[in-house]
């Protein structure tokens, strides 16, 4: 057994841990936390997991993390994230431009001008249709005395129904702009009240939660950054795994969440370099100093009744 894994070994059983216990505690599978242990740090997913592992595992059990990993700082691999970056913004290249080159992408940048096209030829015939019933339609005939009479008649009763029909569409499109300005005024008081909220709780210890208000069904969509060092991110929607990746300081990545989506999980690695936008609004993590840490998002389902109302 390795000398700084027996000293954590040593530190567990002292404060009474079983395995079990830290991997509930910290979230880290039991595998990886008997392969610190042993030594076996082949194991890990990848060095820069091995010293954010092997400090929450110290600060779990009462031992000074950063001081540890100074300790043995010659038995412990240093981290190599740009390698993870690396094959990520490949991987996420190759995809998007065999995307771009299927034929379904292609006929949708079409799609635009054939519409057009065909409201166009639409038009062409309905007026040439139109043109065609008026020319070959029957001429008119000199009227006698009395269809000029008449005519008269019908031209004076057509203008009194005209001027009763313009009175009542007046006061119905007197109505109509009242009833819409109402409408409008709702809407408005609708948006004000249904603007998106978030409450972000104090981290207990790896673990955060943070309560959504006012959440929309549809089109959510969260902005993943990391600031001053490079982070490990996953998010998890319904226990599957939407998006994982690295990503290096100043870099970020965007991630659309599935519609009626009430409860979703963001994983760090290097929670402390690691920055969230929900929506275009910034999720304050800052209130905890674990570093890898798993934060809850749970929308308000009384809140979610009324905005849906």
């Amino acid at each position: 057994m390795d000398e700084i894994g027996q000293k954590l070994r040593d530190a567990r059983i002292q404060k009474g841990y079983t395995i079990d216990d830290l991997q509930q505690i910290t979230k880290i599978q039991k595998r990886y936390l008997i392969a610190i242990e042993e030594g076996n740090f082949d194991a890990l997913p990848g060095d820069f997991y091995v010293r954010a592992f092997i400090k929450q595992y110290a600060d779990t059990v009462g031992l000074d993390g950063d001081a540890l990993l100074t300790q043995f700082q010659q038995d412990i691999p240093e981290p190599q994230p740009q390698e993870y970056a690396a094959q990520s913004v490949e991987n996420k290249t190759r995809a998007t431009r065999a995307e771009e080159a299927s034929p379904v992408n292609r006929l949708r940048l079409y799609l635009p001008q054939i519409a057009i096209a065909a409201v166009v030829v639409v038009a062409v015939i309905v007026i040439y249709v139109i043109m065609l019933v008026y020319q070959s339609g029957p001429k008119q005939t000199i009227p006698t005395d009395s269809e000029s009479v008449a005519v008269s008649s019908k031209r004076s009763t057509s203008k009194t129904s005209k001027s009763s029909t313009s009175s009542k569409t007046s006061k119905t499109s007197s109505a109509s702009s009242s009833s819409k300005t109402a409408e409008k005024s709702s809407k408005k008081s609708t948006k004000k009240s249904s603007k998106l909220d978030i409450s972000v709780a104090d981290a207990n210890g790896a673990t955060q939660a943070v309560t959504l208000k006012n959440l929309p069904k549809t089109g959510n969509k969260l902005t993943l950054g990391a600031t001053g060092a490079t982070a490990w991110i996953s998010v998890i929607v319904n226990g599957s795994t939407t998006w994982q990746g690295s990503l290096t300081s100043g870099n970020s990545q965007e991630v659309t969440l599935p519609d009626n989506v009430t409860t979703f999980q963001v994983r760090s690695g290097n929670a402390t370099a690691t920055t969230i936008k929900l929506n275009g609004q910034s999720v304050d993590i800052s209130k905890g100093t674990s570093i890898v840490r798993t934060i809850t998002f749970t929308a308000d389902a009384t809140e979610s009744e009324g905005s849906q109302e």
